[in-house]
């Protein structure tokens, strides 16, 4: 299957099936990457609330992100 085919089965699918497909994209992207497991592994064990969104905040930095 080519590339091409692949872009046009994905244009077929479901809103909701895209949004699968990217996060697997995503997880395929940084599985093998050290560097982006630290940081992720750093955020998660950050226990400092002073660090954290509040929920509000976070819908609209990714609101704008999605702009």
């Amino acid at each position: 299957m080519s590339v091409e085919e692949i872009k046009r089965n994905l244009e077929s699918l479901s809103r909701t099936q895209q949004d699968e497909i990217t996060a697997f994209l995503f997880h395929l992207r940084h599985a093998h990457d050290t560097e982006y497991q630290r940081k992720i592994e750093a955020r998660l064990n950050d226990r400092d609330p002073a660090h954290w969104l509040t929920l509000e905040e976070f819908e609209r930095r990714l609101d704008r992100k999605s702009d």
